[in-house]
């Protein structure tokens, strides 16, 4: 097939923003595309706010890359589908809605809790003068409600006393202009569930984020220890795959990640990304369509633990959407 690799490289005005250091994503576009090569397609990157070629040069699919939208703004990583399902053209991943859906955090907490699925109390603050809930109980993490990739979210993001609240609610306002989710911080394991495909979807294994930090920073998977090499906490958080967990924890992370995948619309892979606290109750924190598939990122490194190399994961994915597009002409 012809494959079009939408991919966006950031501008260096848009790098100078500090939640864009260390995220240049080339790497990821050339593994992908010796991958999709490697698998007898024809490959050509594009960047999507070129039009002309996305409309002329007639693909066959999109493998959409474009986790950070348009212009280097995340909040419109969801108007990229949006714009392939307009010019007709098939693409691998979640579409719109879903997107959309995942990227309002709060939103999303919201469906989940319907549902049944555990998540963390929360609250959002629109303005920042809004009382605090008082069944919230310290420590809380804040961060933006319609951000990904740990946008936002740093080590001074874990509160633990009232008086610091505030300051941190109206920073936030401040820098990223969005509602800004508040919720408790639970101290405890984490962990990740991947899934490929749709009818029938794969659970990878799971993996769990090893915390080995300075006392002074908080256990959680700030900005820094995702994109940051050179920062401590980047390799004081690597992944354990497959993680050491009882039986009946992961038979509950399994369903409650499948529940999860399907209610929120994710299409051919995704993540969910768990808490468990010291009860060993397992907690949602996000529902990831799209995530990261670096050959360094998590997913692949639970492919491997699958058996799965990093082209057939690659092929798997774009698989997936090619079986949706044959079962869409059928219906």
């Amino acid at each position: 097939m012809k494959v079009a690799l939408l991919f966006r490289k950031a501008t260096t005005d848009e790098f100078k923003v500090d939640d864009l250091i260390g995220r240049s994503g080339l790497e990821m576009v050339r593994a992908v595309s010796n991958s999709l090569k490697e698998l007898g397609h024809v490959v050509e990157v594009i960047n999507p706010e070129d039009l002309k070629k996305l409309l002329n040069n007639h693909f066959d699919i999109a493998f959409n890359l474009c986790d950070d939208g348009f212009f280097g703004k995340s909040y419109l990583e969801p108007h990229v589908p949006a714009l392939l399902d307009i010019l007709g053209i098939p693409h691998t991943g979640s579409d719109y809605f879903s997107l959309a859906l995942c990227l309002d955090k709060y939103k999303t907490k919201q469906i989940l809790s319907y549902h049944k699925i555990p998540t963390p109390q929360s609250q959002i603050f629109e303005t920042g003068s809004e009382k605090l809930d008082k069944n919230l109980k310290f420590p809380l993490i804040v961060k933006p409600s319609r951000e990904d990739a740990s946008i936002g979210i740093h080590n001074d993001s874990v509160i633990r006393k009232k008086n610091k609240l505030k300051s941190k609610i109206f920073e936030l306002l401040s820098k990223h202009k969005q509602p800004i989710l508040v919720e408790e911080y639970i101290d405890g394991r984490e962990l990740n569930v991947g899934i490929l495909g749709n009818e029938k979807p794969l659970v990878l294994p799971l993996s769990e984020i090893m915390f080995n930090l300075p006392a002074d920073m908080n256990k959680i998977c700030s900005y820094e220890a995702k994109w940051v090499v050179e920062h401590e906490s980047y390799d004081g958080t690597k992944p354990n795959c497959p993680a050491k967990v009882s039986k009946k924890l992961d038979k509950r992370l399994v369903e409650l990640a499948l529940k999860s995948y399907k209610l929120m619309g994710c299409r051919d892979y995704g993540r969910v990304d768990f808490r468990v606290d010291c009860f060993g109750r397992p907690f949602v924190l996000e529902v990831n369509p799209n995530p990261d598939i670096s050959q360094s990122a998590g997913l692949a490194n639970m492919a491997s633990k699958a058996g799965i190399s990093y082209t057939q994961l690659i092929g798997k994915i774009i698989n997936s959407a090619v079986e949706r597009m044959k079962s869409g002409e059928k219906r």
